[in-house]
């Protein structure tokens, strides 16, 4: 009787369904610790990465603006260097070209010595004319010795030496060691000379532009006091010039 009626409540009471959690709520329970265990990890190698690209930074800035710096420094360094030897070239030739100079003028007056007439003897037609060229060429190897010694001096308006000339003021000073007292001025010393074709012309000789006056050295070649740029330069004879004789 009993288990009749224990048979009849369990056909009559309605069946219980198994409780199951949804599929989104498990997930999030097992990967909420997931993450939580991971995320130390993430930001552990976040702060090493930052860290790594800090120190390459600290340390490779530094060698590069020290290098760079240390480039710079070599390159003046260098300039430095160059324009000393430049500058100890630059004055070696022109004390060469000094004491060629004082040679050829030590030699210019043993010539004029030599060149002297015995006392009482007078030269007549060709003999005298053959006398007064050596003599003249005897007195341009001075003028020409000291046209070579002032190589390399600055030109200014209206010098006439000893430390800077303007071209007028730089023949003027030249042919005086010749016994030729000329006036500080182109037009006025051209004046005083004679043309002579390229062909004749011998050291010594006056070259004469416009406005423009220098001293032929021979071989085409040339020496006056040019410009502000050039100084005392010796230079080949250029278009326009014509030579004259004293």
């Amino acid at each position: 009787m009993l288990a009749a009626s224990a048979l009849a409540l369990a056909v009559s009471a309605p069946a219980l369904e198994p409780v199951e959690p949804p599929v989104e709520t498990v997930y999030a329970q097992v990967s909420a610790p997931v993450v939580a265990a991971r995320q130390p990890r993430l930001e552990l190698r976040l702060m090493q990465r930052v860290s790594r690209s800090t120190a390459r930074r600290t340390v490779t800035r530094p060698m590069v603006v020290a290098l760079r710096a240390a480039r710079r420094s070599v390159a003046r360094e260098l300039a430095r260097i160059s324009a000393a030897r430049r500058e100890a070239h630059a004055r070696k030739a022109v004390a060469e070209r000094r004491a060629a100079a004082r040679r050829e003028s030590a030699g210019a007056g043993r010539h004029h010595h030599a060149a002297k007439p015995p006392r009482g003897v007078r030269y007549r037609g060709a003999d005298a004319r053959q006398h007064r060229a050596g003599r003249g060429r005897v007195r341009m190897t001075s003028v020409i010795a000291y046209a070579r010694s002032q190589l390399g001096k600055n030109y200014r308006r209206g010098g006439d030496g000893p430390n800077s000339f303007d071209c007028s003021g730089f023949t003027k000073r030249a042919y005086a060691r010749a016994g030729l007292h000329l006036p500080h001025s182109s037009g006025g010393q051209a004046a005083r000379a004679r043309s002579i074709s390229r062909a004749a012309a011998r050291p010594g000789d006056l070259v004469v532009g416009p406005g423009h006056v220098g001293i032929y050295m021979g071989g085409g070649m040339m020496i006056d006091a040019g410009n502000p740029s050039t100084g005392v330069i010796y230079r080949p004879l250029y278009g326009g010039l014509h030579i004259e004789r004293f």
